[in-house]
């Protein structure tokens, strides 16, 4: 009898240890956009002179869903050589959590952040790459207890119950190319998972990830209670094991897209005895938001991760309309097209934009003159994403030959705020 108890007892324990696990592997799925996101496609007008206006539809990804959304106003175009600014996606919180983060934003003038004591937990940076050039940190952990999300400055930059910072990378061929993950500290391995097909969850039918949101993912534990989680990863790349001893900034991995994800990022979960922690605040942060942080960012990472509430996430030459599948394929940016296609087209990704935002685009040809520039109306709400182009069509004779310079800008509060300088060569 004594026997047969303790084999029970011993199945007790070992069931608990592997709800333990799957819990906290996937205690942080990432947003359904279908939540949040409010998508606009705006149709071109029929130009004098073609034979059928060109078709803009948002692809099955991005599609606006049945119930009526607001529709993004179209700028109409100046003369028939030109494109209308064309918005295939935008992705935006529930309108009732604007006015909250208006006014918290409106509070919050400035915020100071100091580096973790060096005999202190600190992280380092957990991505091998450059932020704010290829990779970027687009969301941050929700801070309101609410129905509203708030990042730590009381900015918009989060969801509604994210656990995590979310650093992105451009496109699908940064994942393709590889991005390296890396141990934030030193720890020891805990749990790893693998094998996960790195797929856009709103590609996938619901519950297909239930209970594995964090996709393919490495846990490492540290002293103290302290535990990193790292999630998204592409799948195969994970080489990491359990057990495993490792270093501050040694490789796990690579960057993928795999589990709740709809864009190539790492996810990072910070943790003490369980509670989720924000590396932004740090353990007793004095604030609700904003104001003064003692962070867990080490003094070496601190100011590759400060804050930016939004940029310009990618852009590129196009002869065409395109998809927003298409750019963030990452293959929409040729160095060389035809001088004779269907336009001359500039794309561009902003995460972040705000409301009020002055977009402009403009072109200029191997003369150094111009020969596209346009400034939009500003912005008119908050936007986690938004997508679009603009651009000229191509006149009779074709464009000249040679290398045209493009330039997007945001102006914000009057300000310039981000800009990115794009080139393509016409043959």
């Amino acid at each position: 009898m004594l026997r047969w108890a303790l084999v029970a007892m011993i199945a007790v324990l070992l069931s608990i240890t592997v709800y333990m696990f799957v819990e906290r592997f996937s205690d942080d799925p990432e947003p359904v956009v279908a939540n949040i996101s409010d998508t606009s496609v705006a149709a071109e007008a029929a130009v004098p002179g073609t034979a059928q206006p060109m078709p803009v539809e948002a692809p099955a990804a991005v599609r606006a869903p049945a119930t009526p959304q607001p529709s993004t106003p179209t700028v109409e175009a100046a003369a028939a050589t030109i494109f209308p600014p064309q918005a295939t996606t935008g992705t935006s919180r529930p309108t009732s959590s604007f006015a909250a983060e208006a006014a918290a934003t409106a509070r919050i003038a400035s915020y100071a952040h100091h580096p973790a004591p060096p005999d202190g937990f600190s992280l380092d940076v957990p991505i091998d790459c450059t932020l704010g050039q290829d990779c970027f940190i687009q969301q941050f952990v929700d801070i309101d207890p609410g129905p509203d999300a708030l990042d730590f400055t009381c900015g918009p930059l989060s969801y509604q119950t994210h656990k995590g910072t979310d650093f992105r990378i451009r496109n699908l061929q940064a994942l393709r190319d590889g991005v390296t993950v890396l141990a934030a500290r030193n720890g020891r391995v805990r749990a790893i998972r693998d094998g996960m097909d790195d797929i856009n969850i709103k590609k996938l039918p619901a519950g297909a990830v239930e209970g594995r949101e964090c996709g393919n993912a490495v846990v490492i534990v540290h002293e103290d209670g302290w535990e990193t989680q790292y999630c998204h990863m592409r799948k195969g790349s994970v080489i990491a094991t359990r057990g495993q001893t490792v270093l501050a900034g040694d490789p796990l991995g690579m960057v993928g897209m795999s589990g709740s994800a709809e864009f190539p990022h790492l996810h990072l979960s910070v943790r003490k005895d369980g509670e989720v922690v924000d590396p932004y605040r740090g353990l007793s942060p004095v604030a609700a938001c904003g104001g003064e942080y003692q962070t867990l960012w080490s003094a070496a990472a601190i100011d590759q991760v400060a804050y930016r509430p939004g940029a310009i996430l990618d852009a590129g030459f196009l002869d065409r309309q395109l998809s927003f599948d298409e750019a963030i394929e990452g293959a929409a940016a040729p160095a060389t097209v035809a001088r004779d296609g269907q336009g001359l087209v500039v794309w561009y990704i902003i995460f972040g934009i705000r409301q009020g935002d002055e977009v402009s685009v403009s072109i200029t040809g191997p003369d150094g003159n111009r020969v596209f520039d346009q400034t939009l109306p500003p912005h008119p709400k908050h936007q986690a994403q938004r997508f679009a182009y603009s651009g000229r069509r191509t006149p009779p004779e074709g464009f000249a030959p040679g290398l045209y310079r493009g330039e997007v800008r945001i102006v914000r509060d009057g300000a310039l705020y981000d800009s990115r300088d794009v080139s393509v060569t016409l043959r």
